[in-house]
This record gives C-alpha cells, structure tokens and sequence, in this order.
C-alpha cells in the first residue's frame, strides 16, 4: 500500500509537469504561429527549442512509466489474466517511448540549421 501511494504521488507531479508542459505548448504555437506568418528565425528559434524540451521531458515520462510498467511485470502474477495485462502494459510503454525518442530525435534532426536556444 506504500508503495502505491509513492507511485500516486510521482503521479501528481506528473500532472502538474503535464500541465505546465501544456502551457509551455500554447507558447510554442504562438511563436510558430508568428514565424509562418513572419518569417522571423527568432520565432522559429524559439518555437523548436520549446518543442524540443517538451519532448525531452515527455521522454522522462515515459521513461518513468517503462520502468514502473517493468518493476510491475517483473512480480509474480496470480493469474493469467493479470499477466496478460502487465505484458500489454509493458509492451505500451515500451511502444511509447520508443515513438518519443524517435519524435524527439526528428524534433532535433529537422532543425533547418537554426541555433537552438539551449
């Protein structure tokens, strides 16, 4: 039971990244927004830098996730039901954050050369 409520609260913090993560995202939209409309490499420095520190911190979501999903699966499970369910489980995450590492990477990889603001 200590365990779980350990787990709720990384969860909240989850959360409010994920909210925050939002905000950043409007942000990011409104400088993108400006660059297509302007054609400002400022604008555009920004917009991928945003973008590209989102995704690294989705990455550590995700990475949080495999290994929680990883720490589950690796009990013993009391029926095949529950195994079935940790299998998929791991194997969603797995797929997860493989599809974020390759967004970031085409995040980072698709820079235009333009400078991040790092």
């Amino acid at each position: 039971m200590e365990k779980a409520l350990k787990e709720l609260k990384i969860e909240d913090y989850i959360w409010l990244i994920s909210l925050f993560s939002a905000f950043l995202a409007i942000i990011s939209n409104h400088y993108e927004r400006s660059y297509l409309l302007t054609k400002n490499k400022r604008d555009q420095q920004i917009f991928k830098t945003i973008n590209i520190g989102l995704l690294t911190i989705t990455f550590f979501i995700y990475l949080y996730f495999l290994l929680l999903s990883y720490s589950r699966f690796k009990e013993n499970s009391l029926s095949l039901r529950d195994f079935c369910l940790k299998n998929l489980n791991f194997v969603a995450a797995s797929l997860f954050l493989i599809g974020g590492v390759l967004y970031l990477l085409s995040a980072i990889l698709n820079s235009d050369e333009v400078d991040l603001i790092l």
